[in-house]
């Protein structure tokens, strides 16, 4: 699988520092997302899960709009505006890719409260194998018995979890399920950005799809009548620190390092966030991992990383 971009030059010594930069905000970017369960479970000691992510995207679309709007001054300044043509097809999908995403943080926030937080982020970045299933079926890509193989081994870990929990004095297959359906859905928004992003720049396209997601989750606020703001100092911090952190930050700075690094290792990569708000998880909160939890998680991380890089090759 190859590291870096085709056509970079990587042995000199300007451009190992460059990607020993570029290797280190990669680094950053997946602490700062692997924050987001953390974060997500103290916003919810006031806030539900639909709050929470209208106070993420909404926080998020705002500072895109203010980045956006330094991004405008300094084309003005260079005498370089260019009108941005909006069609019916960028539409829906700016659409699609919003609610979509809204709908994922929302159920993924829910599975929160529903089973553990190792479990919910494992199943949660199992999303890179339903794009990449995505794509074979809607864009008629076509990949290799290794991805099927890694696929299946993923699904079996996946499986092990739920069994374990189902076999629980309180069954957590409920929350293990939605995790797993908020992997779905962010796949289908990973898909609906990839065509997005070959006319538009990443701060426009996040600011759309944060500010779609918002306002489609705020009507389901008003229906279930939860808390649409935090009540304390301490919650304002963490939903402003959700969406700086793990929403401008740490997606921001993974978007950047797709300029030095291959998307199949970013990709891989991201299998890295699981163990680290595992990590997180048994510090903060003292969760503790079974045996079969902890292997359970090294069969899925396994599949995964076996069906990703056979995309990659």
């Amino acid at each position: 699988m190859e590291q870096f971009k085709l056509g970079s030059v990587s042995n000199t010594p300007q451009n190992l520092i460059s990607n020993g930069f570029a290797a280190i905000v990669l680094g950053m970017a997946l602490l700062g997302i692997a924050f987001a369960s953390i974060l997500t479970v103290v916003t919810q000691d006031e806030i539900g899960p639909n709050a929470t992510t209208f106070n993420r995207l909404g926080i998020a679309a705002i500072t895109f709009a203010g980045w956006n709007g330094f991004r405008f001054l300094g084309q003005i300044h260079a005498h370089s505006v260019s009108a941005l043509v909006y069609t019916w097809r960028d539409r829906s999908l700016l659409a699609i890719a919003g609610t979509s995403f809204a709908a994922s943080l929302t159920l993924w926030a829910w599975s929160l409260t529903q089973t553990s937080i190792a479990n919910s982020t494992l199943l949660n970045n199992m999303m890179p194998i339903f794009t990449t299933l995505g794509a074979w079926l809607v864009l008629g890509q076509k990949f290799s018995a290794r991805f099927v193989l890694g696929m299946a081994i993923a699904v079996c870990g996946a499986i092990a979890i739920g069994i374990e929990d189902f076999q629980g004095a309180n069954s957590n297959l409920f929350g293990d399920s939605a995790a797993l359906g908020a992997a779905m859905l962010a796949a289908v928004c990973l898909l609906s950005l990839e065509q997005l992003r070959l006319k538009f720049a990443t701060p426009t396209i996040m600011q759309w799809t944060c500010l779609i997601g918002s306002l489609g989750v705020f009507p389901v606020i008003l229906l279930t009548q939860e808390p649409l703001f935090p009540t304390s100092g301490v919650g304002w911090c963490t939903v402003i620190s959700l969406a700086i952190v793990c929403q401008v930050v740490g997606q921001g700075l993974l978007t950047y390092s797709l300029a030095k690094f291959s998307s199949g290792l970013v990709a891989v990569s991201m299998l890295a966030i699981p163990a680290i708000a595992a990590v997180l998880a048994l510090i903060i909160f003292a969760e503790k991992l079974s045996i079969l939890n902890l292997c359970a998680f090294a069969v899925v991380l396994a599949g995964v990383y076996l069906a990703i890089s056979a995309r990659s090759n």
